[in-house]
């Protein structure tokens, strides 16, 4: 078998191992923030801009930022809440 083709098997070998990593953290604490979001939606009739996952005291936090309403009903303000998942 010459150098190429030993190679090529190598990397054949290795490519599934580089393929198939665990989910990180991170991508399940966002599947756990929709709860969360949708509370957050339904309270202040907002429009969802963004969603990011942190830790506070050990534990996962949603940093969830909405455009509502402010209490006049004639200007929107931007609003950042953060909930547990």
């Amino acid at each position: 078998m010459n150098i190429c083709a030993k190679l090529l098997l190598i990397v054949m070998l290795a490519l599934p191992s580089m393929v198939l990593k665990p989910i990180d953290a991170s991508a399940q604490s966002n599947a756990d923030c929709s709860a969360a979001v949708q509370r957050v939606l339904a309270q202040t009739q907002g429009e969802l801009l963004s969603v990011s996952v942190g830790k506070s005291g050990g534990q996962a936090v949603c940093k969830i930022t909405v455009l509502a309403n402010d209490s006049s009903g004639k200007r929107r303000r931007k609003l950042t809440v953060n909930a547990r998942p």
